[in-house]
């Protein structure tokens, strides 16, 4: 899962988001972040301790990680159909995941034309002055599909 470089392509580069709030990018940190960047599925943060126990980062060094890079935006929380919480990275740019609800597989999206008509019917019809919106959609995929699962 790790690419062997020591940081991200620049526009996945989170050096400047942490050294803005005066937080050190550790070694941990970025391994952390890379677990989940590079992963093509959401993950738990038991699984993110199993895999990321062989590079000497303990349990209590990846909840903290994650909890900060999900406070930071960095990490999205979502659920599998067993409500299973799990956390995937949000990539830079207007993109939202679709998320398998059974292998938790993650394909980002972007939506920008169809969800900036959402956004202005909202704002039209409510009075509310959007600044932002987050959208997950859930659904099975397709090689969730050949395997006879369905919703």
């Amino acid at each position: 899962m790790d690419s062997g470089k020591d940081t991200a392509p620049i526009d996945l580069d989170i050096r400047p988001i942490l050294a803005a709030k005066g937080i050190p990018f550790t070694r941990q940190r970025r391994d952390v972040w890379r677990y989940f960047l590079d992963s093509e599925r959401a993950a738990t943060i038991p699984e993110a301790v199993e895999d990321l126990a062989p590079r000497g980062i303990g349990q209590a060094t990846v909840y903290r990680t994650v909890t900060l890079l999900a406070e930071l935006g960095l990490l999205h929380r979502v659920q599998d159909r067993a409500g299973e919480v799990c956390y995937t990275a949000i990539r830079v740019g207007h993109r939202h995941p679709l998320i398998c609800g059974e292998c938790r597989r993650v394909v980002g999206f972007s939506g920008n034309n169809d969800l900036s008509e959402l956004q202005r019917r909202l704002e039209s019809e409510t009075g509310f002055s959007i600044y932002g919106h987050h959208l997950e959609v859930y659904g099975i995929c397709p090689e969730c599909q050949a395997r006879g699962i369905d919703l």
